[in-house]
């Protein structure tokens, strides 16, 4: 046994409690004698220092009787001089009989006055009969007083050391006495200790161990019935050990015996653990089925239906089908066609097992009305109806050639709307070279501005055809929202008993958006106001700048942007349409829309880096607020007018121009020529190609090439970079079409260009962008004839 272990048993042992309370009672005694002993001695030696004091100052009385009586001050200071040698005496007074200090040497020391035992002895003279007996000696006169002043520090050093020396004996003692009280218990706990350690085994299940019996005193006589015990105990363990062995030979044969019974349990519960799985599976999977299932008896009770049918259709409640039937087909003679129709699909499974398929109308519990393919199969006595929802395939069909016609449209809108700036192209460019001609005090200077305001009106539509054709990502400019907004809010309210209320700032700032499609999602938002007034109403429409949280700016979003808020009069949105009003093809107006309007909205919004929220209240009208983000110069503005541009101071360069148009031909070649270029033309992208090739070839490269993106039955302007770059790198291409968001224009730099010019385009556009590439290094920035627009 370890040490610690052994420690930790002793601690807890009989004898230990003993030894602790006698070595302590011990101690306690000890302690109070030793205390007792040393303040007995303290006083002693005390007393008997006092008593020794005053017989010494009763000495010194005696001698100085005469030299005080006759107040010999110098022999009364060599008494006490004398008398100061003595051991430990600190001071010595001699006062004479009126109470003065006559000699006091040395001065009265300054320490307590506890720490110094005082001795006064009075001197008187002899009496007038003096005797040898002191009882018949009588008083004389008092003449004065002695006082002996002893220090007692001896004293105090004397007792430390007793105290010292009476602790260590003490010690000493206790020790010797705590040993032997040890010896003297263990020799009395011996036959105690045996006694425990035979309990233990007994209890610990050793019954072969006996505790020897050394004395036949009470634990002597207890270890005697404890070997005796344990004895009966050891027989009484081979009697449980036998019977113990005859039980479990009588345990194996019942065991063996039900061993086979177990097995045939356990087959049959695996058994129907699979049945109870596959019923479970085939449930789980009856349930998951995009089809109704009706399980019936012979009598036509329902025993199941699942979950296809209690959501699509309802009435789970019902206990028979005839019931079920009466509802889902509430008119007698239509019900009672689709009893025939079933019964007939019934018997063609039981004749032929033949499956019979047969349409009906269904009244869901809801109200709706839905279109059901179903048919019937026999299993065992159960009768099963199977039935396949047509709805949403319908829908979904419709929705099909919905979106056919939309994509038609939309190509045919493309197309148009490219054609149609390619004429304007024309209009306009013409209109503006013709206005150089005519001064502005011409009459018919302000109706080729008419007629140019009106062209670029066009071009709007012809953009707003593109954006509805193609979306994509916008080609983005500085633009006023005044304008936008005004244009949107017009086009919608007219001819509508709607009134329209505009409440813009005038320091609104510009945003940075693709005009065409801003002007899409403005007429969209608008126009679905106006659907939502049919009794007529008031738009409003208001804004203001945020640039914060704080004002309102929504959390997606950081930075400068301009609020707009188009708040309407309708009947608002109800609360189970909100989650879905920006989802494509929902709508809640299917004869006067496809849904497509909020869902464009917000596409278009979020493609500018904008967000779109709505605040609505059924009864009392919607507001839809969009954020769009306001527009940062980069330190050049662009110019205000379009006023007179001088004529090129390059005279000579040449310039490339690229169209399949020949009305854009002639009009570049015209303009550009009145300002002192020499300009080349071509129709097609192998042309223009073979063109440049040929000047870089002589050393005399265009200033600039001008190419048609898109070009009817030839290569374009993206297959005519492509070889021009790799003849002249340093080519300065200008990519121009009709399709204004088109994937080339709107990333041309990727393409080589740099610069982009949507059409349509007027002169002055055209020739201010020629001069801005000369005035710029190549890779300074990027320029489109959006820049010049203002």
């Amino acid at each position: 046994m370890a040490l610690p272990q052994r420690l930790s048993t002793f601690r807890s042992s009989f004898q230990f409690k003993l030894l602790l309370r006698f070595t302590l009672f011990a101690a306690v005694i000890t302690a109070v004698c030793v205390t007792l002993f040393v303040i007995y001695q303290i006083k002693e030696d005390k007393r008997h220092v006092s008593e020794q004091l005053r017989l010494e100052a009763r000495s010194l009385a005696n001698s100085v009787r005469l030299p005080l009586y006759a107040e010999n001050l110098e022999l009364l200071d060599w008494y006490a001089r004398e008398t100061l040698r003595l051991p430990k005496i600190r001071c010595v007074e001699i006062v004479g009989g009126n109470g003065k200090v006559q000699v006091r040497v040395p001065p009265l020391p300054t320490a307590p006055r506890g720490e110094l035992i005082v001795a006064a002895a009075q001197v008187r003279t002899l009496p007038p009969h003096f005797s040898q007996e002191p009882s018949l000696q009588g008083e004389g006169d008092l003449v004065g007083e002695v006082r002996l002043y002893r220090s007692t520090e001896d004293l105090w050093q004397a007792g430390r050391r007793l105290a010292w020396f009476s602790c260590v004996l003490a010690v000493a003692c206790w020790l010797l006495v705590s040993f032997s009280c040890y010896l003297l218990l263990r020799r009395v706990t011996a036959s105690f200790n045996s006694l425990m350690r035979g309990l233990q085994n007994v209890h610990g299940g050793d019954y072969v161990s006996r505790i020897a019996v050394t004395s036949d005193d009470e634990p002597g006589r207890a270890s005697a019935s404890v070997n005796e015990l344990a004895e009966s105990l050891r027989q009484r363990e081979e009697e449980n050990r036998r019977l113990h062995r005859e039980l479990m030979a009588s345990m194996d044969f019942e065991i063996a015996s039900k061993r086979q019974l177990v097995s045939i349990n356990t087959d049959l519960e695996k058994e129907i653990s699979e049945r109870t799985r596959a019923q479970q599976e085939l449930k789980n999977l009856v349930e998951q089925l995009p089809l109704g299932i009706i399980w019936s008896d012979d009598e036509g009770v329902i025993e199941y239906l699942n979950a296809f049918i209690a959501e699509r259709i309802g009435y789970s409640d019902t206990r028979r089908v005839d019931e079920w039937l009466c509802r889902v087909c509430p008119d007698a003679g239509y019900r009672e066609r689709v009893l025939l129709q079933r019964r007939a699909a019934i018997e063609g499974w039981e004749r032929e097992q033949l499956v019979t398929f047969y349409e009906v109308k269904a009244l869901c519990s809801d109200g709706s009305q839905r279109h059901l393919s179903c048919s019937n199969q026999r299993s065992g006595s159960r009768t099963v109806d199977i039935i396949i929802d047509l709805t949403d395939r319908e829908l979904l069909q419709q929705q099909i050639v919905r979106n056919q016609k939309l994509e038609s449209i939309g190509v045919l809108a493309g197309g148009i709307a490219h054609n149609f700036n390619n004429a304007l192209t024309g209009v306009l460019g013409y209109i503006s070279f013709a206005k150089k001609y005519l001064d502005q005090s011409h009459r018919a200077h302000s109706l080729l501005l008419h007629a140019e305001r009106a062209t670029l009106r066009a071009a709007g539509f012809a953009n707003q055809l593109l954006s509805f054709a193609k979306g994509g990502t916008p080609i983005r400019k500085a633009v006023p929202v005044a304008r936008l907004v005004e244009d949107s809010v017009q086009l919608a309210t007219s001819g509508s008993n709607v009134t329209a209320v505009i409440e813009l700032p005038p320091d609104l700032p510009p945003v940075y958006v693709d005009d065409g499609q801003m002007r899409q999602a403005f007429n969209c938002i608008c126009i679905n106001a106006v659907q939502a007034m049919p009794e007529g109403g008031v738009l409003t429409v208001s804004g203001k700048s945020v640039g914060s949280a704080q004002e309102g700016l929504p959390a997606p979003l950081c930075g400068s942007y301009v609020e707009l808020s188009f708040r309407d009069q309708g009947c608002g949105i109800r609360e189970e349409d909100k989650s879905n009003i920006f989802t494509p093809y929902f709508t809640t107006k299917a004869e006067l829309g496809t849904g497509l309007g909020l869902a464009t909205v917000h596409s278009i919004i979020t493609r500018h880096d904008g967000a779109i929220t709505f605040d609505t209240t059924l009864g009392d009208g919607t507001t839809f607020t969009l954020y769009l983000p306001v527009f940062r110069s980069k330190g050049q503005s662009a110019p205000s007018g379009a006023t007179p541009l001088p004529a090129a101071t390059v005279a000579g360069r040449e310039i490339l121009v690229m169209d399949d148009e020949e009305m854009i031909r002639n009009l570049a070649v015209q303009v550009l020529s009145s300002q002192g270029y020499r300009v080349t033309v071509c129709g097609s992208g192998e042309e223009a190609a073979l063109l440049y090739g040929e000047a870089y070839r002589l050393g005399t490269p265009y200033l600039a090439a001008i190419l048609d993106l898109t070009v009817a039955n030839g290569s374009g302007g993206k297959e005519a970079a492509r070889r021009i770059l790799a003849l002249d790198p340093e080519a300065r291409l200008i990519v121009s079409s009709g399709y204004s968001d088109d994937e080339v224009m709107q990333r041309y730099r990727d393409y080589g260009f740099c610069a982009a010019s949507p059409k349509p385009y007027d002169a002055d556009k055209l020739l201010r962008l020629l001069q801005e590439l000369e005035q710029r290094r190549e890779g300074e920035g990027d320029l489109t004839l959006g820049d010049l627009t203002q």
